[in-house]
């Protein structure tokens, strides 16, 4: 008998820190049909990203609105014999103090906020205690940049007007609407693309949503890009120290470039993007020189 496929899920540890001198607070949610204490997190809904699960799960146990952080550490166990996966972000509950938290239900009985050491002790279970180690060893708050390919644009060989005129196609205006929920997640709040109408196509539906205007960078585009590839890395490399919470939209060809200029030398580049993927480079800003701490892709 052919495998089971694994069960899907994402989920978060939503912190606070209400008192900046003492250290965060931990958020563990009771399950009434299991009585235990664990993490927020729940299964996919058929067709859901991950991305827009873990957000949901969140808000439907916590009653927080939340913008996901760095990326922590991935779970795998099986649940009556299926392999379940769970993927997991550090999440920062920013509602004000005595707003909306869950009312309780017959899933989730139960919210409360644990110190680190009393939330690793009322923990029920060792996959979530490797969860909460993960974002202990880790700085709170980080600051993400995606970089991300223009979505499907119709091909060269049926486009008969100039290449930066070149459109989406269907199936790229389907990714660019998708990609409005996933730029959210994540709070990116500035966008930065090459002139190029395949690019602006692929940004502008998140960008209005959001109230955004569009940054052109032409170094970022294939011609300029091209013609002089030295300065299109070092804007690439000037990114790394932008503050804010950013999305940059470029080509195929170009991407290589700015991605290799972003993490630096002796960094193996991650395998090519698919149109309208994107990568999530989470970075430590605090420090003198900004590093970058972890890197996840995604596709719409």
């Amino acid at each position: 008998m052919a495998s089971q496929p694994p069960i899907r899920a994402a989920g978060t540890l939503l912190w606070r820190q209400p008192d900046p001198a003492r250290e965060p607070e931990i958020a563990l949610v009771r399950r009434a049909r299991y009585d235990d204490w664990t993490l927020p997190k729940g299964k996919l809904e058929r067709h859901e990203h991950l991305l827009d699960a873990a957000v949901r799960e969140v808000l439907e146990e916590t009653g927080h609105r939340v913008v996901l952080g760095r990326p922590l550490a991935t779970q795998r166990y099986p649940v009556e014999g299926v392999p379940k996966v769970v993927r997991y972000w550090s999440a920062e509950a920013t509602t004000v103090t005595g707003s909306f938290d869950h009312v309780p239900d017959d899933e989730i009985s139960e919210l409360c906020w644990l110190p680190v050491g009393e939330a690793r002790s009322r923990l029920s279970y060792r996959h979530d205690s490797s969860v909460l180690a993960d974002f202990v060893n880790g700085p709170l708050r980080t600051t993400p940049l995606a970089v991300l390919r223009h979505a499907k644009a119709v091909k060269r060989a049926v486009w008969s007007g100039p290449d930066d005129d070149r459109p989406l196609d269907r199936r790229g205006r389907a990714e660019a609407k998708r990609l409005v929920s996933l730029l959210s997640a994540f709070g990116v709040d500035a966008a930065v693309s090459s002139p190029a109408r395949r690019c602006l196509d692929t940004v502008g539906p998140f960008a209005d949503a959001n109230g955004l205007l569009v940054a052109l960078e032409p170094l970022f585009s294939e011609t300029d890009h091209a013609a002089t590839p030295g300065r299109s890395r070092r804007r690439s490399a000037q990114l790394l120290r932008e503050p804010g919470s950013l999305v940059v939209c470029s080509h195929r060809p170009v991407l290589p470039d700015l991605i290799g200029a972003l993490l630096g030398p002796g960094q193996s580049l991650p395998r090519q993007l698919r149109p309208g993927g994107f990568l999530v480079l989470h970075r430590d800003l605090d420090r003198k020189h900004p590093a970058i701490l972890a890197v996840e892709r995604h596709r719409p």
